[in-house]
C-alpha cells in the first residue's frame, strides 16, 4: 500500500493512524496499572515469575510506543504504509528490549553488598511506610498513613526509592519491633539478595518506560485529532502555521500534568531531602525513573485506573506457559 499524495493529511492526522493511537493508549495504560497493582501486592514467595512476565510485556508494549512515534518520523522517507509499519514496530521493540535489558543488567551488575541489603531492608519496611510510622535520617515521609490512591504507587516503588541511604537511615517512629524482627531474624541467601535488589530495579524501569510511552503518544493522538479537525472545519491557514507546534504544545502540557503536581509523597522531607537526593547521587541510571514513576504515577492514578477496569475488563497481562523465558534471553 502506498500514500495518496493528494490528501494533505500527514499520516499522523489520519482517522486509521488516531485510532490505533488510542488503542495503544488504553493497552499501556491498562497494562501500567496492572503493573502497579502487582509490584505492589506480590508476596516473596510469587512475584518473580509474574515480575518476568510483566518485564516481557513492558518491553513489548513500550517498543510499540516507540514504533509509533518512529512511524511519525519516516513517514516522509518511507512511502509504504505496510513497510512504514513493519520497519517502525520491529525496530521500535528489538531497541526497547535491548535497551531496556541492558540497563537493568547495568544497575543489577553494579550492586554491592550493601545494595541487596538495603533493597531487602526497604521491602520490609514498606508496611510501615504506608502507616506512616517511618522517617528518612530524621525527616518524615508522611504525616498519616497512606490513602487509597498512594497505596499501590508507594507499595510498588517506595523500596526502590531508597536504594540510596543505607540500612542505619531507616528509623521507625513506632513499631520498631515489627519492622526489625524478620529482619534480624531470617538472613537471605545470596540468591535472594540478588533477586530482591533486582525486584527493585525492574519495577521503575518497567513502570517509567509504560508511562513515559503512554504519555508521548497520548500527546501525539491529541495533536493529530487538533490538526484533523482543523482540517475538516476549513482551517487551513491555522491548520498550516501549527501542524509543526501542535506535538510539543500536547507533549508539555501532557508531561507537565505528570510532573507539576506532585504529592505528599515526593513533598515530603524525607524524600525531598534524604531518599531522592541520595538516590541521584547513588543510583543516577535508576534516579529519573524513579523520579518520574513517584510523581506521574499518582498524577494519573485515577485515569489509569478507569481505563484498565472499563475499557480493558482489568485485562491480567499474564503469558503462556515457559514464554516468559524469552526475557532472559
Amino acid at each position: 500500500m502506498t500514500r495518496t499524495l493528494k490528501n494533505p493529511l500527514r499520516l499522523h492526522q489520519r482517522p486509521w493512524f488516531l485510532c490505533v493511537l488510542a488503542a495503544y493508549a488504553v493497552l499501556e495504560l491498562s497494562f501500567n496499572h496492572r503493573l502497579l497493582d502487582l509490584a505492589g501486592a506480590l508476596s516473596s514467595g510469587s512475584w518473580t515469575q509474574r515480575l518476568h512476565e510483566m518485564e516481557v510485556w513492558s518491553r513489548v508494549i513500550s517498543g510499540l510506543g516507540l514504533g509509533l512515534l518512529l512511524m511519525r518520523w519516516l513517514d516522509k522517507a518511507i512511502r509504504s504504509r505496510t513497510v512504514l509499519v513493519i520497519f517502525s514496530v520491529s525496530v521500535g521493540i528489538l531497541v526497547i528490549w535491548h535497551l531496556q535489558k541492558a540497563l537493568i543488567e547495568t544497575i543489577v551488575a553494579r550492586a554491592d553488598p550493601a545494595d541487596q541489603l538495603m533493597s531487602v531492608q526497604s521491602i520490609l519496611s514498606t508496611g510501615e511506610a504506608l502507616k506512616g510510622r517511618l522517617e528518612l535520617r530524621g525527616l518524615p515521609v508522611l504525616e498519616a498513613p497512606a490513602d487509597a490512591a498512594m497505596r499501590p504507587v508507594m507499595g510498588a516503588l517506595w523500596a526502590s526509592s531508597l536504594l540510596g541511604l543505607h540500612v542505619r537511615d531507616i528509623e521507625a517512629t513506632s513499631g520498631a519491633a515489627q519492622l526489625l524482627t524478620p529482619w534480624m531474624s531470617v538472613q537471605p541467601e545470596p540468591e535472594q539478595l540478588r533477586e530482591a535488589y533486582r525486584r527493585v530495579v525492574v519495577i521503575p524501569v518497567a513502570l517509567g518506560a509504560s508511562l513515559l510511552f503512554g504519555m508521548l503518544n497520548i500527546g501525539q493522538l491529541l495533536a493529530g485529532l487538533t490538526g484533523w479537525v482543523m482540517f475538516r472545519l476549513g482551517m487551513t491557514r491555522l491548520h498550516a502555521s501549527t501542524r509543526h507546534g501542535l506535538l510539543p504544545i500536547w507533549l508539555a502540557a501532557c508531561l507537565a500534568m505528570s510532573w507539576l503536581p506532585g504529592n505528599a509523597w515526593v513533598n515530603s522531607p524525607g524524600y525531598s531531602q534524604a531518599a531522592g537526593p541520595a538516590l541521584w547521587q547513588a543510583k543516577p541510571l535508576l534516579a529519573p525513573f524513579v523520579e518520574w514513576s513517584v510523581r506521574a504515577e499518582l498524577a494519573w492514578s485515577d485515569p489509569v485506573a478507569w481505563v484498565h477496569r472499563e475499557m480493558l475488563g482489568n485485562f491480567d497481562f499474564s503469558l503462556p506457559q515457559g514464554l516468559s523465558k524469552a526475557q532472559e534471553r
